[in-house]
């Protein structure tokens, strides 16, 4: 099952992690998408003791760079090719509380597996020399791919991580699998019960970008409408097909701000996003909020994302207004007068009526 490509380093690994007296498998995600043949660049491995020589091993072997998550003892390994490799303990979890990130102990592979969000990421393949490639599967992950259907390991597992929730939407619509009927109906009682509410807001962020990353986007978004979930990310959030002609996930993001009328700048405060990202994005919905042509010259993503909301504008409403503070200065006007005359070209401009310089200094006149 393992695809030739990944044969040679994971034999490599694996070998070396051998003489290291571990045990070591490829797990979850990529082992799902070796089964269905999809390619991947991102490769989680987990071993029976800590991974850390084996990071620095694979750097010192193939070149690239290692980050340690040390309440994890995890490893992220991007190699010199693009390859990432995430380097992994076995490990039990605990949750103190609902959705709050788990304290964690030492432990086999089949406690591992059981930690994970879903039975169709339960799986794992040896990379040791001696059984190279053979499967342990304890939880049914075939079946559950070949079925096509997401299934939660245990019915705490929404109480445990609101994330996943999001993660089942996403996965389903990826893949076009049916939620299974026990699954289901605790996905509608933790919505029910607002579990999501108890994830800080960068979580939140963080699920609501992988969703819009999904190549399926309105059919994940109608599952997240499905299970009352989109709520949770900002009330009144509900999918419009302006949001595919979003290039990038910024872009998305700023059309469903604008899209969401005077609460867009709320909704952007609430996702807490990077200043910079918050000052674009705001600069997009400010011109499509007032309908008027802006001052000053919009970057590409502000003017794709009022372009994606308001289709039909001449070219010319997106430009900096043609009328400038000095040429109204010139004419004798000042204070409130120049700034009521300014925003009342930029509306002009906005809906066609001035299209250039020239038109702009003949209203004038």
């Amino acid at each position: 099952m393992i695809p030739r490509k990944y044969k040679e380093i994971l034999k490599t690994i694996g070998t070396y992690a051998s003489k290291l007296g571990l045990k070591a498998w490829v797990v979850g995600g990529a082992v799902r998408d070796f089964y269905l043949g999809k390619d991947t660049k991102d490769l989680d491995l987990t071993f029976e003791g800590s991974p850390e020589s084996v990071a620095g091993f694979c750097v010192k072997n193939w070149g690239g760079s290692k980050h340690k998550f040390s309440q994890f003892n995890t490893y992220r390994v991007t190699l010199e090719n693009g390859l990432k490799l995430d380097l992994v303990q076995a490990r039990k979890e605990y949750y103190a509380r609902p959705g709050v990130l788990p304290e964690v102990t030492p432990s086999t592979i089949k406690d591992d597996l059981f930690r994970r969000d879903f039975t169709a990421n339960a799986w794992a393949l040896s990379i040791l020399p001696k059984n190279f490639g053979q499967s342990y599967d304890p939880f049914g992950a075939q079946k559950a791919i070949d079925k096509g259907f997401i299934k939660i390991l245990h019915d705490k597992s929404f109480v445990d991580d609101p994330t996943r929730l999001y993660r089942a939407v996403r996965f389903a619509g990826r893949f076009g699998w049916s939620i299974e009927r026990q699954t289901a109906r605790l996905m509608q009682d933790a919505s029910r019960e607002e579990y999501p509410l108890v994830l800080s807001r960068e979580r939140v962020r963080q699920e609501f970008v992988k969703i819009l990353q999904e190549k399926k986007l309105p059919e994940v978004f109608a599952l997240l409408q499905q299970y009352d979930l989109a709520r949770f990310i900002y009330p009144g959030l509900t999918w419009n097909n302006a949001v595919l002609k979003g290039k990038t996930t910024e872009e998305k993001i700023g059309i469903f701000a604008c899209l969401l009328g005077a609460s867009g700048p709320e909704f952007l405060t609430h996702l807490h996003l990077p200043k910079e990202h918050m000052h674009q994005l705001l600069g997009a919905w400010a011109v499509y909020d007032g309908q008027k042509s802006p001052v000053c010259a919009l970057t590409p993503t502000q003017e794709n994302i009022v372009r994606a909301v308001c289709p039909g504008l001449k070219q010319c409403s997106l430009k900096p207004c043609f009328v400038k503070g000095k040429d109204l200065r010139e004419m004798g006007l000042s204070g409130r007068k120049i700034s009521a005359a300014m925003e009342r070209f930029c509306k002009l401009q906005w809906a066609g009526r001035i299209s250039s310089k020239e038109q702009a200094l003949q209203f004038l006149e």
